[in-house]
């Protein structure tokens, strides 16, 4: 993600960062895949509105509620792979009957 954000000559928000569009090589390098929804993100810009693309449950609360896209959107989505892979757990936010594993962070940490 640092390469899409900050190396690349074009600055990329993948916008949809889940465990199932991470790949594994070989010697176990990962690597992001499916660019489907990928934006470029001008250097001159904040922020870009758009459509709100992406998985339920990966996207970040303020991209979802304002539309404002940022690289910080992407940075919350692997937050929560993250949690998925330190937990073991997948994320099911969108199962009516389970709590997410966001929730089960957030009510341990109290």
């Amino acid at each position: 993600m640092a390469y899409l954000h900050e190396e690349s000559n074009l600055r990329i928000i993948h916008r949809d960062i889940k465990l199932s569009n991470i790949l594994l090589e070989h010697d176990f390098t990962p690597r992001i895949a499916d660019f489907g929804l990928a934006r470029l993100f001008p250097e001159d810009k904040t922020h870009i509105s758009t459509a709100i693309a992406g998985t339920l449950g990966y996207m970040a609360p303020e991209y979802v509620v304002r539309g404002k896209l940022t690289e910080k959107a992407d940075v919350y989505s692997f937050g929560v792979l993250m949690i998925e892979v330190i937990t073991g757990r997948r994320n099911n936010a969108l199962s009516q009957d389970a709590s997410s594993i966001l929730q089960t962070v957030i009510l341990r940490r109290k």
